[in-house]
């Protein structure tokens, strides 16, 4: 598996805003795909002194479930807000090595909408070089406006006069999903994949049990 653009990971946090700053430099936020056959989710959990990954991948669009890796690992660098990825990538790109790349990465958290546009769904995809997606629970920022109660239906998010992610409705009458590009494919091309993956769920299935099995290995 190539890694572009590597970097140290046992970093301070100036040096981790560094090196965040110079990814941002190779953000795609454009459809850079073709055919999309295989998605995968990443599940993440932490405790205070480790943390456990899982990576669940399926067939696209079928959504028929292909394999499975997790594992747990020692964490290196605490969680901070912002710097997501120093925390976990590592690990991610471990159980990557197992698995195999996918078409296609959903991960937990924030893509491009972040204060430096790189969260974890932008790091890893430029990384990797792969189209991205992150797609999250808990809003991306303040500025946003509840879509309507039935599924499909969303709302963008604005961040000054750039729109960075949607606020989506993944079922009738439940909490919006919030959904930001990482790299290579736009926020119109995010809306519709996680969509046709959120089946009988709130979140998209590939990561819906991810976390779970995340959560799993963690005990």
């Amino acid at each position: 598996m190539q890694i572009f653009h590597s970097h140290p990971w046992d970093v301070s946090l100036d040096e981790a805003e560094e090196i965040q700053e110079r990814l941002a430099r190779y953000i795609i936020t454009e459809d850079r795909f073709q055919k999309i056959r295989v998605v995968a989710g990443v599940g993440i959990n932490f405790k205070p002194s480790n943390l456990a990954v899982s990576i669940v991948r399926f067939t696209f669009p079928d959504l028929e479930k292909l394999d499975f890796v997790s594992g747990k690992f020692p964490l290196s660098f605490s969680y901070t807000p912002n710097y997501f990825a120093f925390s976990c990538g590592p690990a991610i790109l471990s159980i990557l090595e197992k698995v195999g790349l996918p078409d296609l990465l959903i991960f937990p958290g924030r893509g491009t909408a972040h204060p430096r546009k790189v969260g974890l769904a932008t790091h890893l995809g430029i990384l990797l070089d792969i189209p991205t997606i992150a797609c999250s629970k808990r809003a991306l920022n303040r500025n946003y406006s509840e879509p309507k109660k039935r599924k499909g239906s969303y709302e963008h998010i604005i961040e000054g006069q750039e729109r960075v992610g949607i606020v989506l409705r993944s079922r009738n009458n439940t909490k919006p999903i919030f959904i930001s590009p990482g790299n290579k494919i736009s926020v119109d091309s995010s809306s519709k994949i996680i969509l046709h993956c959120c089946t009988k769920y709130r979140l998209p299935e590939p990561l819906r049990q991810a976390q779970i099995l995340a959560r799993k290995e963690m005990l």
